[in-house]
C-alpha cells in the first residue's frame, strides 16, 4: 500500500492534470464524481449535501460544520464564515486531498481502522503493532483541533469515533479531561492516546498533500462556498477554475 501511495504522490505532485493514474474519489466510504466550475451551474452527480470537491473528492457542509462549534469556543469574536474558512483550510481540504491521492489505499486503511476500533471498544486495548499510537496532552494547539473538538463531547476512558486526518484514519482513547470539568474553555487540556492507520507515507504525507492541493481542481458545487476556499487553491496562476 505504501509503494502505491508513493507512486500516486509522484503523479499528483508532478502532473496531476496529465493523468499519471486515476485519482478517483473513493470516499470512505462514499464517493462522487462530476465536473463543474465556479462560474457555471452547480454540477450534478455528487452525493447530497456536497458543497465543494477536491479532484472530485466530495466535501459536505456537515464535514466542515462538525468542527465549527469547537472553533467558535476558541474564537467567539469571529463569524460563521470565518470559522468555516479556517476549518476548510486546516482540516477538511487537506483530508479531501489526501483521500484523492490514494482512494484504494484509503479504503483498505478504513477497513483496518474500523476493525481495530471495534476491537478496542470491546477489549479496551489496541495492539501497538496494528496502529501508530501517540500520547498527546494539552489544549487544541497540542492535540490538534479535530481531536480537541471530539474530546469535548466524550467521557474519560472511552474511544472516539473513527475520523479522517490527512493521509490516515484515526481514533483515540480519551485518558484525562480538565480537572475542573470545564471542557468548553479554549484552555481546556485533554490527554489522549491517538491511533493512526495511514494510507499515505506518514512522514511525507502533509507536505505532499499541501503540494497536491495547489494542483488539484476545486469544484464549486454550492456557489455560496466559493468565497470560503483559500484563493491559493481555488485559482491557479490567477485563472478561475475550469
Amino acid at each position: 500500500m505504501m509503494e502505491q501511495a508513493i507512486k500516486v504522490f509522484a503523479c499528483a505532485v508532478a502532473a496531476t492534470a496529465l493523468g499519471c493514474g486515476e485519482t478517483g474519489s473513493a470516499s470512505g466510504p462514499a464517493s462522487g464524481s462530476a465536473s463543474g466550475s465556479a462560474s457555471g451551474p452547480a454540477p450534478t452527480g455528487f452525493p447530497e449535501g456536497t458543497v465543494l470537491a477536491v479532484d472530485l473528492q466530495p466535501i459536505s457542509a456537515e464535514e466542515v460544520d462538525r468542527y465549527v462549534p469547537a472553533l467558535a469556543a476558541i474564537e467567539p469574536e469571529f463569524s460563521l464564515p470565518s470559522h468555516r474558512r479556517k476549518v476548510l483550510s486546516n482540516i477538511v481540504l487537506p483530508v479531501a486531498a489526501g483521500a484523492a491521492l490514494d482512494p484504494i489505499g484509503r479504503d483498505e486503511a478504513f477497513r483496518q481502522a474500523q476493525a481495530l476500533l471495534a476491537a478496542a471498544r470491546e477489549t479496551g486495548e489496541v495492539p501497538a503493532e496494528e496502529a501508530l499510537p501517540q500520547t498527546l496532552s494539552g489544549t487544541f494547539k497540542d492535540i490538534g483541533l479535530a481531536s480537541w473538538a471530539l474530546a469535548r463531547n466524550m467521557e474519560p476512558l472511552t474511544f472516539s469515533d473513527l475520523h479522517e486526518t490527512p493521509g490516515s484514519w484515526t481514533f483515540f482513547k480519551l485518558i484525562a479531561i480538565p480537572p475542573d470539568g470545564d471542557v468548553a474553555s479554549p484552555q481546556s487540556q485533554f490527554t489522549v492516546v491517538r491511533y493512526d492507520v495511514p494510507y499515505l507515507p506518514r512522514e511525507e504525507a502533509r507536505a505532499v498533500i499541501d503540494e497536491a492541493l495547489r494542483g488539484f481542481e476545486i469544484t464549486i458545487v454550492d456557489p455560496d462556498w466559493e468565497a470560503l476556499v483559500p484563493p491559493l487553491y481555488l485559482y491557479k496562476s490567477g485563472a478561475p477554475p475550469r
